[in-house]
């Protein structure tokens, strides 16, 4: 927002308030923590800064029981050597736009207000975030037709086209708990202890009601059950009703390529002065095998 509130201050024409080109390293790295700051679901997963446009995300796949034990002057054989192996994705990011005015009034009305370039910085950050958190969990390809589920695929259509992952169904007379429960049953038992369940909060109340029927409502009192079987939910209304997501938080990844462009003019016909942010993102789950997805059948 470089000279926006000289703007304010001075005259406004088309000269002084053209800008074009991308932000400083240190501005893109700001909007990005801006992005993540101003978003509850954001700030509890991995958000990747990308150099580049593609990026590899490895980790690594250890198996157990492989100490052993070789004689001195004796090499182990193949069945002895540790079974590690390389496991991950590839970040592949594309272009999203952000266009946003700011209006003659709310210009006029600002000249003095020393905070409104940062205020105005954070807004758009706000809304850009906002947008790729829901993008995340409605997002099902990248073949672009004006609609905004096609911008990318989320992570939950990268699960559903996964053939590492797991995937579960169930009937519409299933109980939410009995749902759960299966869902629960099926974690890799190498990230059970990290794992959380993304659940939309109207499955979380259809839950606890169920709770209540069986046992004492005390629960409901304390702030209702948010877990089963030791496995905390992660409630967020961005979660499809219906739909179920169990994965460490972790694992689920955000790239945003570093190079932002923004561009910046005034348009005397509106009266406003417009803004359009293009950012390259891109959507992934690291360890396809550790995200258990479960929907309807």
């Amino acid at each position: 927002m470089d000279g926006l509130n000289d703007i304010l201050k001075g005259s406004m024409n088309a000269t002084n308030v053209t800008l074009s080109g991308s932000l400083t390293p240190e501005q893109s790295h700001n909007f990005i923590d801006v992005i993540k700051q101003n978003n509850g679901f954001l700030q509890k997963i991995h958000t990747e800064k990308m150099g580049r446009l593609t990026k590899e995300l490895d980790a690594w796949d250890v198996a157990k029981g492989i100490l052993v034990r070789v004689a001195s002057g004796e090499k182990p054989n193949d069945s002895q050597r540790s079974a590690l192996s390389k496991v991950g994705a590839k970040l592949d990011a594309k272009s999203v736009q952000l266009f946003s005015r700011i209006l003659q009034d709310a210009l006029e009305d600002n000249k003095s207000n020393p905070n409104f370039e940062k205020e105005t910085f954070d807004a758009f950050a706000k809304a850009f975030g906002n947008d790729l958190a829901l993008l995340g969990f409605t997002g099902e390809s990248d073949t672009y037709d004006g609609t905004f589920k096609t911008l990318h695929k989320g992570w939950l259509q990268v699960v559903k086209d996964s053939s590492d992952a797991v995937k579960l169904t169930y009937t519409a007379s299933e109980k939410v708990s009995n749902r759960l429960s299966a869902l629960v049953g099926s974690i890799d038992p190498d990230i059970v202890s990290e794992a959380r369940i993304l659940i939309n909060p109207s499955d979380v109340q259809e839950y606890n009601k169920e709770l209540s029927a069986l046992n004492s409502p005390l629960h409901l009192v304390q702030g209702g059950a948010n877990q089963i079987l030791g496995i905390p939910f992660e409630i967020t209304p961005l979660m499809p009703k219906g739909t179920y997501l169990a994965t460490p938080l972790k694992n689920l990844v955000l790239g945003v390529v570093l190079d932002i462009r923004r561009n910046r003019w005034y348009d005397a016909e509106e009266r406003a002065l417009k803004y359009v942010f293009d950012v390259f993102t891109d959507y992934e789950v690291v360890v396809k095998k550790w995200a258990s997805l479960m929907s309807k059948a």
